[in-house]
């Protein structure tokens, strides 16, 4: 991996933050600024599916309460009650072909929802919101 220097200018306060948290964690300065900068930056579309890339793209783009509202979604009741069921009876029996592909099928929905809603809540934390249970409905 190469990199690259950059300067940037910081107040006292951050600067003061930065070197305590490098000397508790026993790291440089630089080390702790470039993890923070890692774990801050939105997420990045390459790292999704390429199905999923174009969607998420839009949601760079979407306002802060399109985010919240995409946040507080939950599956559909009976959908989710239907995917709780099939996994049940998949670890206590044999499930069917037919309810295999189910299943499957409801996996890839339920792993997609979650992966939207996460998306959009990581967006709202880099945007500078504060993301606690108290801010939103998730399951």
């Amino acid at each position: 991996m190469t990199s690259e220097s950059v300067t940037i200018t910081l107040s006292e306060p951050i600067v003061k933050r930065l070197q305590q948290a490098a000397q508790t964690m026993r790291v440089s300065v630089g080390d702790v600024l470039a993890q923070t900068i890692r774990g801050n930056l939105p997420p990045a579309l390459a790292d999704l599916p390429d199905d999923m890339q174009a969607d998420f793209a839009l949601l760079q783009s979407a306002d802060s309460a399109t985010l919240w509202r995409m946040a507080q979604e939950s599956l559909p009741p009976a959908q989710r009650k239907r995917h709780e069921s099939l996994l049940e009876q998949n670890r206590e029996q044999q499930l069917s072909a037919l309810e295999a592909a189910e299943l499957a099928r409801l996996r890839v929905i339920a792993d997609r929802f979650v992966l939207r809603r996460s998306y959009a809540l990581a967006l709202l934390k880099w945007r500078g919101h504060t993301i606690s249970e108290a801010s939103w409905d998730g399951d």
